[in-house]
Formats: C-alpha cells, structure tokens, sequence
C-alpha cells in the first residue's frame, strides 16, 4: 500500500527573484572562437557589433558599450563637465548618486511621486540650488520618468538631463523607444536585466561629439594614437566575451519584454483583487520594459511589508525590499542632507519585489501568487 506524504514547503525548490536569460550556448560558440582567434579582447569587432545592434534596436545615432551602466554614468558626467551639483531622485538604487560622486559633483535629492516611482516634476520644480548642473532622472523597474516635463524644466534653467536607464531597455515613451532622451542614457547590461552581457552598460545619444569624447574617455582617456592622454578617463571598456553574449542576447530583447509584460500582467489580474495593495501606473504615454515587478503593502490593518517578506522567504519565494532605505538614510551618504522625502520614505518602507523573469514557469508565479494571498488575507 502507498503511504502518502503531504509535501512540504520546505521541500519545493525556491522561486528565484530572477534568473539571467541566456540564449543558446551552441550558438555562441562560433562567435567565441573568432574572439580567441584573434586575440583581441576588448574594443574589437564584437562590441563594434553590440553598438551596431543597439543603434538599430533603439533607434538612436550613438551607442557606446562600457564595462557597466555606473562606469558609464561616471563617463557621461566627466564628459558633460558636470562639477557642482547633481539632482537625483531619493528613491533609486545607490549607483545612481555613487557616480555623481565619483566625478566630484555633489548630490541634491529629490522626491518622487507615488504613483509611478520616479522622480516628481513637481519637487523638481521647487530646486533653486543655483549650483545645480544636472538632473540624473532615473528609469525606475522599467518604466520611465514623465520625461516631458522633465524636459521643460532642464531646458527652462539650461539644466544637463541624463536618464540613469539601467533597468529601462524595452521602455517606450509616447511611442519612441528610450534610449534617444535628454543629453544620453546608460543602460545596464547586467545579470539582473532583460539583457545581459554578464557584466556590462550602454550608453546611447543622438550627440556624435559627445559620443566621440565618451569612446575616448572609457579607453583611460587616449587620443587618436593611443599614447598621449588627452583627459582623464577611465578603464572603462567592455570585453569582447562579454559583447558577444550581448549582441546575441539583444536580438531577442523585444520577445523577452512582450513575455514578461504578460506575467505582469497576470499578476496584476490576480493581485489587484487584493485589498492593501498597490502597484505602479504607467499612465497612456509610457509602456515599461519590465525590468522587475514591485509592489506597495499599505494597508493599516494587515500585515506590514515586512512580515509579508518574512513569511514569503520562509515560503521558499525570493523577494526583496526594493529600494532600501532611501539615499539619504544610506549609511554611506549621512549628512549629505538634512530635507526630508516623504514620498521616498513611505515608498522605501511599502515596496516589496518578487520572483519576475524570463522564462518563468506559470506554476512558480501561480505559487508566488498564492502565497501573497495566502498571507495577506490570512487564507
């Protein structure tokens, strides 16, 4: 006679927060050979091809592969001549404001709105910091800032605009891909985004010159016979094993967004039932690349984000708070500024991130889902 066993939680394997997409290794191989043939391994015709594909891709003049989306908002700074001051929104992750101090600039934190994530043209509006240079406006789990608005307001006081777009590749803004907005974008290629080169950034600009000085500034800061230094850059540049995996990977950027918009979506269908919960609008004039999905735990008499994240760990489920604490409570950044941000606050200590990636099993989301329910409704 069988004997049957209820199966435990602890038995499931763990739903992963994410999972990098790799395309087919087999088809990768030839590509790698050439790189081992020729013994050049940064600066060489595959990363020469990733730029190809992602000026196509996002229909932009410029793309500049760099090791990393905070080497490239680093380079992009240093090459604007950005010294005094830089806007950042408080609700970011931290690389945004590391690479305005790296260049020597400091950082004025702003807002961000609650219904979207990003950065409040609002709170924006009311800085008058005359040293203010830049704003660094930041793509926020996929979706972009209102970046209309933004414009009026860096043009109006001759503001630098630069949009921190590590997690936006796939982001569209009434109708037109990101990639082609203010004075450049950086995107991030790492394991956690929708492309990955393993490690790796990108960043893209309508503006040759600028797009020249960067190219320069992310190979030490070399002219034209790669001996005299003409500034001072960085070692910046991607290696061409990297740029590979890259250029393969880009090629399916648009399938993996149209996947992971439909498991967004499917949590929305079952989550917003929910009570206590709330989730980021994108509005009509902005569609998210879908980077990752976070939500907001509010309501006062259930349990708190926190017991949430408690229990959906101890359910085998991954998930994270996202971003934690807000910039100015960071460790590293006290005494950077004495305002308050309410927004930020409220939205650090609601978030919560869940299992979203390619290639997700519906039975894992259906088992993320019921465990959301199951402890919020106490079922």
């Amino acid at each position: 006679m069988k004997v049957s066993r209820k199966i435990k939680k602890s038995d499931q394997a763990a739903v992963p927060l994410l999972r990098p997409w790799l395309t087919d290794l087999k088809k990768l191989i030839p590509d790698l050979e050439k790189v081992w043939a020729s013994g050049k391994l940064s600066l060489g015709q595959f990363t020469e091809q990733l730029e190809s594909t992602a000026r196509q891709e996002l229909g932009v003049k410029e793309a500049v592969a760099v090791s990393s989306c905070t080497s490239g908002l680093i380079l992009v700074l240093k090459a604007l001549g950005i010294r005094k001051k830089v806007v950042t929104p408080d609700y970011t992750f931290p690389a945004t404001s590391h690479s305005a101090l790296w260049v020597g600039a400091r950082v004025r934190f702003c807002d961000i709105d609650l219904d979207d994530f990003t950065i409040s043209p609002r709170a924006l509006s009311e800085i008058t910091d005359p040293e203010v240079e830049a704003v660094m406006a930041v793509n926020i789990f996929g979706l972009c800032p209102k970046i209309s608005e933004l414009e009026k307001i860096c043009s109006a006081r001759k503001w630098k605009l630069i949009f921190d777009s590590a997690q936006g590749l796939g982001a569209e803004y009434r109708g037109k891909k990101c990639g082609g907005f203010g004075d450049a974008e950086v995107f991030s290629l790492s394991p956690s985004k929708v492309v990955t080169s393993a490690e790796g950034g990108l960043i893209t600009t309508n503006d040759s010159g600028l797009a020249g000085r960067l190219r320069m500034l992310r190979d030490y800061g070399k002219g034209p016979d790669k001996e005299d230094m003409l500034e001072l850059g960085l070692s910046a540049r991607m290696s061409e094993l990297c740029a590979v995996l890259a250029s393969h990977n880009f090629r399916s950027l648009g399938r993996l967004r149209s996947e992971r918009e439909k498991l967004v979506n499917r949590y929305l269908d079952k989550l917003s039932q929910i009570p206590g919960l709330a989730f980021q609008r994108y509005g009509r004039d902005r569609k998210s690349g879908y980077n990752y999905f976070v939500f907001r735990i509010t309501g006062p008499e259930g349990p708190s984000r926190d017991q949430v994240l408690g229990k959906l760990r101890e359910a085998g489920i991954e998930c994270k708070r996202y971003f934690y604490p807000p910039l100015h409570q960071l460790t590293a950044y006290r005494g950077l500024s004495g305002e308050r941000f309410p927004n930020a606050e409220q939205l650090s200590r609601e978030a919560i991130a869940v299992p979203l990636y390619s290639g997700m099993k519906l039975q894992d989301q259906d088992r993320v889902i019921g465990e959301i329910t199951r402890i919020i409704c106490d079922k």
